[in-house]
């Protein structure tokens, strides 16, 4: 094998780590994430009435789960998430140079 080969070798595995690093977080938040989410639409669907009962500010809580409490939520995971996978990239980055 050449020199050129063995480092493009090299770097086809660097880029193969990240991808699976980088995978494995993806589904490491999406998948609780999307099951909270789905958990408390199911949740304010089979127990309407009891989470209407309650008024949070005027509103039916069922109203704040669904329509306020998620952005909050998603906006910060988002955030973290992608702090981290940008790091990830940066620690590989480092690696080849």
């Amino acid at each position: 094998m050449t020199p050129t080969q063995e480092s493009t070798r090299k770097a086809e595995n660097r880029i193969h780590a990240i991808r699976r690093r980088q995978l494995s977080l993806a589904l490491g938040v999406g998948i609780p994430y999307f099951t909270a989410i789905i958990c408390m639409f199911l949740a304010v669907y089979l127990i309407g009435a009891q989470v209407a009962s309650v008024k949070l500010l005027g509103f039916p809580l069922h109203y704040w789960l669904v329509a306020v409490a998620v952005y909050p939520v998603t906006w910060g995971l988002f955030i973290w998430y992608v702090g981290k996978a940008n790091r990830m990239e940066d620690e590989i980055e480092e690696e080849v140079m």
